[in-house]
């Protein structure tokens, strides 16, 4: 076990420390290159003149009157130095009287002096200095650079054996992930589990919704506007829901719309209502799903965005989790609203256009003023940004909960993800 975790697991992040550490190799060269150049220009501009004022020195005897063989002989004599590309002697009407160098073709630093006798210029110096390439730096500096790069191969060295996550780190890790895994498995065999189920769940909610409609449409208009609706979308600005095929993405549906019905199950079981007071008015499919209930249900409001809360929660286990597997996922928004009379939308229309406002993980509410003044005592909210319209003024996002609705949330998230392999329960009793 020891063996295999020494040698199979790797420091995080290699690959950004390792460009890291190139981009510093080859600043610290450029560096090198860019301070070499400057002291050789200075030693360069010292040597240049000393050498200019020597030649001169040397050579004004000879000038006047021109003895050309001695001033030739001068001329090779300095250019043995090897820094010098070329040595030109001038007369005083600038004609040459002797030349030597043995690099004339080779560009340098031009350095220049009048020869003056009885203060009268009798001829000039010219020396060209080379000019080393960058080439030629590299070569002077080897032994730095290779030191240079030992250091940095070191470092890597280093990084990765200090920034290796110990073997407890790395056993809580491997037993995180195993625990996640373990989890998904079990929801996974309680959806197989709850397929047999699905078919007179599906009738029986049928069934209800027609019932409902009845009852709805006999009722008076004023009734029909008192009504929360929940609804709960898929953050996806790439689009990538529509890339996938019916394979992929109708299981990941109907896992998504097994945490919500449990999440309503769990949740009405805890504000005391029943499963029956929840509307389905949209299941689970690419446009997410929508659920309602009567404003004047005892805790309507507060059961909605605990449910809102809860499958949020649920939903980031699995995005994790399928994340690791490679597997297509996508990150949750919601929203809960009341009617917007102004905008002559209802319930469900008012959350579905609120949660377009929303990114992954942020949840929002419009409610009117009784049913807000009950909730700013559980949750902490804070203004919508960049309001656009009236639903948008008056609606608030939850940046936070009080520590008894957030352990609440935990714990319902913590049953649901328990359960082993149990068949879906009716949402009638």
């Amino acid at each position: 076990m020891f063996f295999l975790w020494k040698f199979t697991l790797n420091a995080p992040r290699q690959g950004l420390f390792a460009s890291l550490l190139t981009v510093s190799f080859a600043l610290h060269t450029f560096l090198l290159v860019i301070a070499t150049t400057h002291q050789l220009n200075e030693n360069r501009a010292s040597q240049g003149q000393l050498m200019t004022s020597q030649l001169v020195t040397d050579s004004v005897a000879e000038l006047e009157p021109a003895n050309t063989v001695s001033l030739a002989l001068l001329a090779n004599r300095y250019a043995t130095n090897p820094s010098v590309a070329s040595i030109r002697i001038l007369d005083a009407k600038n004609q040459v009287l002797a030349t030597s160098g043995m690099a004339k073709t080779r560009q340098g630093e031009v350095f220049v002096r009048d020869a003056l006798q009885n203060e009268k210029k009798v001829g000039s110096i010219e020396i060209t200095l080379i000019k080393p390439s960058i080439g030629e730096i590299l070569r002077t500096q080897w032994l730095a650079i290779l030191v240079s790069l030992i250091i940095h191969g070191l470092l890597w060295l280093a990084y990765r054996a200090i920034a290796r996550p110990t073997r407890s780190e790395y056993l809580a890790r491997v037993n995180h992930e195993s625990r996640l895994k373990h989890e998904i498995i079990q929801l996974t065999e309680a959806l197989a589990a709850e397929k047999s189920a699905q078919s007179l769940s599906h009738a029986v909610a049928a069934q209800k919704s027609e019932v409902a409609k009845v009852e709805v449409a006999q009722t008076n208009p004023s009734e029909m506007k008192n009504v929360l609706a929940l609804n709960i979308q898929f953050y996806d600005p790439k689009q990538l829901i529509n890339t996938i095929n019916s394979s992929v993405s109708k299981p990941y549906f109907n896992l998504c719309q097994i945490f919500l019905n449990k999440s309503i199950v769990l949740c009405a079981q805890h504000y005391k209502l029943s499963s029956n007071d929840f509307i389905r008015e949209q299941e689970f499919n690419k446009n997410g799903a929508t659920i309602s209930i009567a404003a004047d249900r005892p805790d309507a409001a507060a059961c909605l965005l605990m449910i809102g809360s809860v499958f949020q929660l649920l939903s980031e286990v699995l995005y994790k989790r399928y994340r690791e597997e490679k597997r297509f996922v996508l990150q949750t928004r919601s929203a809960v609203a009341s009617q917007v009379e102004d905008m002559k939308i209802n319930s469900a229309q008012a959350a579905e256009r609120l949660s377009q406002h929303l990114i992954a993980r942020e949840m929002a509410l419009y409610l009117d003023s009784q049913h807000l003044k009950v909730i700013t005592d559980h949750y902490q909210l804070v203004a919508l940004p960049n309001p656009s319209n009236v639903l948008t003024r008056h609606a608030y996002m939850i940046n936070g909960m009080n520590s008894e609705s957030a352990e609440l949330a935990q714990a319902i998230r913590t049953e649901i993800l328990q359960s082993k392999k149990k068949a879906a329960q009716l949402e009638s009793e």
